[in-house]
């Protein structure tokens, strides 16, 4: 029902620090390097990169990489494009703080002052919140100390300050942002055919050797978990329902020791119908009050109250009931709601009753006093739950029995389930998180079955038909497989993986027919759909999630003209430009400010990710940055020693 009950939540505070620390600039990942001792040799063989004395360890990647490789799944090629990602990053952020302090740019204390103002809830008002607490925040949303949070973020800025040095001089001509009005404004329509993959799924054939090819090139992508079998006992509910009799005398007993669990308090059965007021003005709040007054007028007059509640009753919860609440206690609701209620005779209908959430219009369907249930009211529910206690108490001692016997004698796990007039079974191979029949997916029984050893015999479990022992028989460790054991996933993913080709294939087949005869004719003699877009930008989106920047070549051929095959995704896409729309000059003057600030920015990104790469390559070729690629294979084989 609508929240008549009393409660409050508090809101977390903020994961603005490193967010800002870390997009302060591109390259900003948060690294400590050491020095690397001149005399020292021993440490090469974990020394992926050094660079004027400073070495990039396999400890140091490891911290990155185990960051970003969450979703990475085992594939191999993934966690190798992440790695060396990471480490061309951290090389690079390293080679750019040399060359800053080379060129003598420093960072003040007052320019690490006014980056720090700029972090939220470190100054209230305009007040620091005061060194204990900038420490406690520092350390729960980074997880470092002030000095190493400080000496970070002056390399971040430090690297800001060369970034600009590099790229201040870089501007953008008035025609240059002509080109890139038009180039944004300027829209096109075509005639478009999608080549899928998945249409062309079923004509792939699979040729024995070109299977076996694409499995030993892909082998690790199928490595096979650990996989156990078990032999299990189950026993039921029904197995010992016999032995779980409850007399009177238990009941009795069970009533007298638990009184107070049927101690039934004053309490009211209702339904009501809300008028919400919570967020209206006063004026619509006398509207909402006329509304009531007319729904209570009608009620009174011989209207059904559920019919009204489903109608006019704003309360979620019980109006598609009919305004239906249930019983409810004193404490329960707001004052004015239980006084109301409590003050009423089953049957009876209240005037509007006003609450903090609106008018009330309340129906008292039964009612109790303070009283203690009787042995006979209660007698059904005990009788459950005694039997529910002894069968499980019959079930228990019953495993336990079992458990002694299978222990002294595994071998004869079948008889022994035989002599107590219970089957057993034995599972298939499976993994963990796997579902087994009779079992389920069952934490208990997964946990056990994979901590046990061959021929050992776990402690009984609940399982969801009972309870259960288990014995493992079989243990297959985690290893590559044969091309049979998956050879069904492996013929599922070589035919998506060459369905894709050939898509592509017929993608550039058909772009050559339709660059010299009748795009519409040859695409329906092909038997293809052809789509028709809307006027589009570059900075569209086509209605097949077709991003229009990757269409440029629609702005460039001329209306009539047919497209290469073109790359979108893992689908191709061939089309016929129908008409260009020249950009709109008049809107020029209001859109140049905005574009000449956005290309500026990307002729400076591009000018300092060119100074990088050039940084980078000269560091190399001098001698002064080494990268040890051996280093980095072995430790990109432990991801896949592991995985």
């Amino acid at each position: 029902m609508y929240r008549l009950f009393r409660g409050g939540s508090r809101k977390a505070l903020m994961k603005y620090l490193l967010i800002f620390f870390l997009g302060i600039v591109s390259i900003g990942m948060v690294l400590t390097l050491a020095p690397l001792p001149n005399d020292d040799t021993t440490s090469q063989s974990n020394v992926l990169a050094s660079l004027n004395g400073t070495q990039i360890t396999t400890q140091d990647l490891q911290k990155v990489v185990s960051a970003q490789i969450q979703n990475a799944g085992n594939d191999p090629k993934t966690i190798g494009r992440i790695a060396h990602s990471a480490l061309d990053q951290m090389i690079l952020r390293q080679a750019l703080l040399t060359q800053a302090r080379r060129l003598g740019l420093e960072v003040s204390n007052q320019e690490l002052l006014a980056a720090l103002h700029q972090i939220p809830y470190l100054y209230q008002n305009g007040q620091f919140i005061g060194m204990e607490q900038y420490q406690n925040l520092i350390q729960q949303e980074t997880g470092m100390t002030v000095p190493q949070f400080e000496a970070e973020l002056r390399q971040t800025i430090l690297l800001r300050k060369l970034r600009q040095s590099v790229t201040d001089d870089v501007q953008v001509t008035p025609e240059e942002v002509q080109v890139a009005f038009r180039r944004q404004n300027e829209k096109a329509r075509i005639n478009y055919v999608v080549f899928e993959p998945s249409a062309f799924f079923n004509d792939v054939k699979i040729m024995p050797q070109a299977l076996q090819a694409y499995f030993a090139q892909n082998r690790i992508n199928y490595k096979l978990p650990e996989q156990r079998k078990v032999k299990y006992i189950l026993i039921p509910a029904d197995a010992v329902r016999s032995q779980a009799t409850v007399s009177d005398a238990a009941v009795q007993q069970y009533y007298t020791a638990h009184l107070s669990q049927y101690q039934v308090p004053d309490r009211v059965k209702v339904a009501q119908i809300l008028f919400k007021t919570t967020d209206d003005t006063p004026a619509q709040a006398a509207e909402t009050l006329q509304t009531a007054q007319k729904v209570l007028a009608q009620i009174k007059a011989g209207a059904n109250f559920a019919d009204m509640a489903k109608q006019y009753s704003q309360d979620p919860a019980s109006s598609a009931n009919g305004g239906e609440i249930g019983w409810i206690g004193r404490g329960q609701t707001v004052k004015a709601f239980e006084d109301a209620a409590f003050s009423m005779k089953p049957g009876e209908i209240s005037n509007l009753i006003t609450t903090p959430y609106g008018y009330h219009i309340i129906k008292v369907e039964d009612r109790q006093t303070a009283h203690l249930q009787t042995l006979d009211e209660v007698k059904n529910t005990i009788q459950t739950t005694l039997e529910k206690q002894a069968l499980e108490s019959a079930q228990q001692a019953l495993a336990s029995k079992l458990q002694q016997e299978l222990a002294a004698g595994p071998q004869n796990f079948d008889a022994i389930a035989k002599e107590n007039g219970l089957q057993s079974g034995e599972t298939p191979l499976f993994s963990y998180n796997q579902p087994v029949p009779d079992l389920g997916n069952n934490a208990s029984f997964e946990n056990l079955a994979f901590q046990l050893s061959v021929n050992t015999v776990g402690e009984p479990i609940t399982v969801p038909k009972g309870m259960a022992l288990i014995m493992v028989t079989d243990i297959v460790p985690e290893h590559l497989p044969s091309l049979d054991e998956v050879r069904a996933r492996v013929e599922q993913d070589y035919r998506a993986a060459q369905a894709k080709v050939l898509s592509g294939q017929k993608a550039r087949e058909f772009a050559t027919q339709a660059k010299t005869g009748n795009f519409s004719q040859i695409t329906k003699a092909d038997g293809y759909a052809i789509k028709q877009s809307n006027d589009f930008t570059e900075q569209d989106q086509l209605a097949d999630m077709i991003p229009g920047s990757l269409l440029g070549s629609a702005f460039t051929l001329q209306p009539g003209q047919t497209s290469d095959a073109i790359g979108v995704g893992s689908t191709y896409v061939v089309f016929q430009v129908v008409s260009h729309t020249p950009a709109n000059e008049a809107d020029f003057a209001s859109q140049k400010d905005t574009l000449t600030t956005q290309l500026l920015q990307e002729k400076r990104d591009l000018a300092f990710e060119i100074y990088s790469a050039n940084l980078k390559e000269l560091l190399l070729r001098s001698g002064k940055l080494k990268i040890n690629a051996s280093v980095m294979q072995q430790f990109l084989s432990g991801y896949q020693t592991s995985s």
